[in-house]
């Protein structure tokens, strides 16, 4: 049996959807000009982290940043998440530095950046386009016992898997290889695709996201790596219990080093320093009946 991701955050509102998608439009890619948005306001958003101010440490799990547009998720040490240069750095060692006291874990195991507030609930039929470019520390370590993920949209309720997520495999996950990026549409779970990318150190991925949160009959899901699309279906993608989108995370999530048991598997194997870069984020939200509700964007949120 599959691990199940589970993630603790999170109720509710519906609206009827046609989907009408239009024709693509060569258009250029959003510029650090645009700026960023809260999560639940429509429009074009982009985060180029060289523009943005990092937030002063709370002592905590994390602190609002970009005019609470943003917000850093850590477990369990704040400065896994930092900036170098145009981009984000997120570091992860499940030993170092010792956990802090305000932590409910053992073990150092997450670092993210999110869209805020937390529990957006975006209205069923709501449009989202991603896009973001992705990068492997030189350091980089395929760890063959412990899967991970680096993306996730995530419905907000404590104990429930994210509705989609980018996972970077275990050995024989999925029937998979270690290293390898499989997409997971848990709403459909076991809906999983297997990309055949297996990274490697200082390599970089680009990546493109489009969805639309709904059901069966208006639910989207497709997603781009390196150009080639290897998702594309309309298929359910809220859940029937809790029928809203959610919130887009971004970083590392490596919950198996919750044991330590595991732990001590990728310290045997020198998997245990995990450090990826977030370049700029480009993302568009949209409400039926917004203008250019369904258009083809991914030319505007793919990376440069």
């Amino acid at each position: 049996m599959e691990l199940t991701v589970t993630d603790a955050e999170g109720l509710t509102s519906t609206s009827s959807l046609s989907i009408n998608v239009i024709e693509a439009v060569e258009v250029g890619p959003l510029d650090c000009s645009t700026g960023g948005k809260t999560a639940g306001e429509s429009g074009n958003k982009v985060w180029c982290w060289g523009d943005i101010a990092f937030p002063t440490w709370s002592g905590s799990s994390g602190v609002s940043f970009s005019d609470k547009q943003l917000y850093i998720d850590s477990q369990c040490d704040e400065q896994q998440v930092t900036k170098s240069g145009d981009r984000l750095k997120f570091s992860v060692n499940p030993n170092s530095p010792n956990v802090a006291n305000w932590c409910s874990e053992d073990y150092n195991i997450r670092a993210e950046v999110r869209t805020e507030p937390w529990n957006v609930r975006h209205p069923k039929g709501t449009e989202e386009w991603f896009g973001w470019s992705y990068s492997f520390g030189n350091n980089y370590v395929i760890d063959e016992n412990n899967e991970w993920l680096f993306f996730q949209v995530h419905p907000g309720i404590s104990g429930k898997s994210p509705h989609t997520e980018l996972m970077v495999n275990r050995e024989g996950q999925y029937g998979g290889k270690a290293g390898e990026i499989y997409i997971v549409n848990h709403v459909n779970y076991p809906d999983y695709i297997a990309t055949g990318i297996i990274p490697k150190a200082g390599e970089t991925i680009d990546v493109v996201v489009h969805a639309i949160w709904g059901d069966s009959s208006n639910g989207l899901l497709e997603v781009w790596i390196n150009g080639q699309k290897f998702y594309n279906k309309q298929t359910k993608t809220i859940y029937d219990s809790h029928p809203w989108g959610g919130n887009a995370k971004w970083g590392i999530y490596k919950w198996p080093w919750r044991d330590g048991d595991k732990v001590q598997k990728s310290v045997e194997q020198g998997a245990s320093q995990l450090e990826t870069y977030l370049g700029t984020v480009r993302m568009i939200t949209r409400k039926p009946g917004d203008t250019d509700y369904g258009k083809d964007s991914y030319s505007m949120v793919a990376p440069n």
